[in-house]
């Protein structure tokens, strides 16, 4: 028995920790608002988002205004590719909201009927709780089985003094 949990701590946590992450990734590419060139989007303090464009699209700039109609500080990004249901997107940049409110999103070289997904960011820290969970569950296989060859190794040393 301790044996078989010992292989299947490590196989159970990449599993654990694997759908997890999927799970994340999937949430990740479904939320966000998609909405289309120079249009706003409603965002709560202290959000932070991407702007993800059409993967088909050439965008040389954008731009995103503060409900008070100051721009706002971003940082170009890239690499990163989300799919779901509004097509495909990679990210161009990402930003942070002060404050509360409608935050005006606008990319140079998009037609005003082109898609701009606003969603959250791809971080590490966001599958933090996946692959702990994984970790862990792999740690109590292990703690079990080596609990159980430890109950066994003094089973078997008590016998043979019995005996």
């Amino acid at each position: 028995m301790a044996i078989i949990l010992f292989v299947i701590g490590p196989v159970m946590g990449l599993f654990i920790g694997g759908i997890g992450s999927a799970i994340v990734a999937a949430s990740i590419a479904t939320s966000g608002d998609v909405i289309t060139n120079g249009q706003q989007v409603s965002l709560s303090s202290n959000d932070e988002r991407a702007l993800y464009v059409s993967n088909a699209a050439t965008v040389n700039s954008c731009t995103v205004l503060a409900p008070d109609g100051k721009e706002v500080p971003t940082s170009r990004s890239g690499g990163t590719h989300v799919s779901n249901n509004d097509g495909d997107f990679s990210s161009v940049l990402t930003f942070k909201a002060d404050k509360a409110g409608d935050y005006r999103v606008s990319c140079e070289g998009l037609d005003d009927t082109d898609a701009i997904l606003v969603g959250p960011t791809f971080t590490f820290s966001k599958f933090t709780v996946p692959l702990i969970a994984g970790l862990a569950a792999g740690a109590i296989c292990w703690i079990l089985a080596i609990i159980l060859l430890i109950w066994r190794h003094r089973a078997l040393a008590a016998q043979n003094q019995a005996g």
